[in-house]
């Protein structure tokens, strides 16, 4: 396996759209309280030009002999200034193709991002993971991180 773990650029973006499009696919089936908008996929297609550019952004691939098979999106965030903390790193996402799961690739592109992490001086991150997902949150688990808060959500009558 001869798998290359880099940062992203304006080539990948297909790329990455079709495997962002398999999370919303993925989360909407696991809950439907998660299902993207109708033109959901345009918006974030149009969004991640915009971001590219943006410092405080990164997307990162995972690459075997070419084909990307997993992808990372993290962003820098500026902390509420009631807290210690100024700013914190957020991945936003995280993919590997199902077929390569258990290969290390998501492993991989997490220890690269961390890298770019602390590189812009950050000492923590965050990530969201549905809670119908338990393989999401038992990975970032196991590589260290613990629940900060639970995110709840209810209809309003």
């Amino acid at each position: 396996m001869s798998i290359l773990v880099r940062r992203a650029g304006r080539r990948d973006l297909k790329d990455i759209h079709g495997l962002w499009m398999r999370i919303r696919e993925l989360e909407a089936n696991a809950d439907s309280r998660l299902a993207p908008a109708k033109n959901a996929a345009q918006i974030a297609s149009e969004h991640r030009e915009v971001i590219l550019a943006d410092p405080r952004t990164a997307f990162f691939v995972a690459e075997d002999h070419g084909a990307v098979c997993g992808f990372l999106h993290a962003r820098i965030e500026q902390n509420d200034p009631i807290y210690a903390t100024e700013r914190y790193g957020v991945i936003a996402d995280l993919f590997v193709d199902e077929e390569r799961r258990g290969d290390g690739i998501g492993t991989r592109l997490l220890n690269y991002c961390l890298e770019w992490f602390a590189s812009h001086g950050l000492d923590s991150y965050r990530i969201d993971t549905p809670t119908e997902l338990p393989l999401a949150t038992r990975f970032f688990e196991r590589s260290g991180a613990v629940r900060l808060s639970s995110r709840l959500s209810a209809p309003v009558p």
